[in-house]
């Protein structure tokens, strides 16, 4: 197995940072004073992930991107929005995957696939959005090319199984949906799904979905940032206990932790 140092930061709302392998991944930027522990212009970062083009999801991608040289990942419209902004964009949709090199290797070892996420979507200068993407980023442990052209061509959950990969899923901005199973039986070690409920899965429906998805570990995101979705968290992670799997991984804003490879458990 490759040594490896996994840590994810809860930045607010629907905003995190995961770091793996030498990546930095973050998702939605959407840095909210007194949330989040730190100002956009001091994040540093690889890529950025853009689920769909609302302003919670996406407000501080281009000053971002534009200081830190980061390529946003995102469906085709949202690049084309951000390209013409000045960004290097990689574009996407909907069930297409993109496999990127580590810092300490030259192969495609982390894969990164767009999955839906039923939701609305336009950019921020009000023009289509095209479909909200959620995102699996897959991590080989064992050195294996994630990339479909380095390999006899098989189904994705035996291509991930090959590899043992990591599987992290950023359910994003989303309503339950049952291509959930699907996404499960890939094996996903983390989920990060939405709980606050009006413009998103709520905390109930959270548990449906969990239990369809069956990720080895759940974190909740995009409650409690505005008093419209104020959740009792707690109560939450009690439900997650008795009605699934999962074990719960609650973070804080601004909360760090780390993944050990060895005990498999975040702490």
């Amino acid at each position: 197995m490759v040594e490896t140092t996994t840590k994810l930061t809860w930045l607010g709302h629907n905003c995190f940072q995961l770091e793996r392998d030498g990546l930095r991944f973050l998702v939605d930027p959407f840095i909210v004073e007194g949330l989040a522990p730190c100002r956009a212009d001091e994040i540093e970062t690889d890529y950025i992930l853009v689920s769909h083009g609302h302003a919670d999801h996406c407000q501080d991608a281009i000053s971002i991107g534009k200081r830190t040289g980061a390529t946003v990942v995102s469906i085709a419209e949202m690049t084309s929005y951000f390209g013409r902004n000045g960004l290097k964009t990689e574009p996407m949709n909907i069930g297409g995957a993109i496999y990127l090199p580590t810092h300490a290797t030259r192969s495609p070892s982390v894969q990164v696939l767009a999955v839906q996420a039923p939701h609305s979507s336009t950019t921020p200068s009000g023009e289509p959005g095209g479909n909200s993407l959620g995102f699996v980023l897959s991590f080989s442990q064992n050195g294996r090319d994630l990339s479909p052209s380095s390999d006899s061509l098989k189904p994705m959950k035996e291509a991930l199984a090959d590899a043992d990969a990591f599987n992290v899923y950023f359910v994003c901005d989303a309503g339950y949906f049952s291509e959930l199973a699907w996404i499960g039986e890939l094996g996903i070690d983390l989920a990060v799904v939405p709980i606050g409920d009006r413009y998103t899965m709520g905390a109930r429906v959270s548990l449906d979905a969990i239990s369809l998805l069956s990720p080895k570990y759940v974190a909740p995101s995009h409650y409690n940032t505005w008093p419209p979705l104020r959740q009792n968290v707690d109560a939450w992670r009690q439900s997650v206990k008795r009605y699934t799997n999962a074990t719960p991984l609650e973070l804080k804003p601004g909360q760090t932790v780390y993944y050990n490879d060895d005990s498999k458990t975040w702490r």
